[in-house]
């Protein structure tokens, strides 16, 4: 399987992506980029770090790397 990134105009996002849902699973895998499931990690941290100061479960923020 080879890798292959592009960039994409938004105008033709929903085309390209619809393209490749019409092939085969085993043929097509898109991924995140770890960049983004990174960002993703690190975001749902502070929200649950807010929510845990505002039920009251900690007085310390937890420390995100």
């Amino acid at each position: 399987m080879k890798t292959v990134t592009l960039k994409i105009q938004d105008d033709y996002f929903d085309k390209i992506i619809s393209f490749l849902e019409i092939l085969p699973k085993k043929a097509v895998k898109i991924e995140k980029q770890e960049e983004e499931k990174k960002l993703k990690e690190i975001e749902k941290s502070i929200i649950c770090s807010f929510d845990d100061i505002e039920q009251g479960r900690t007085k310390k923020i937890r420390t995100v790397a």
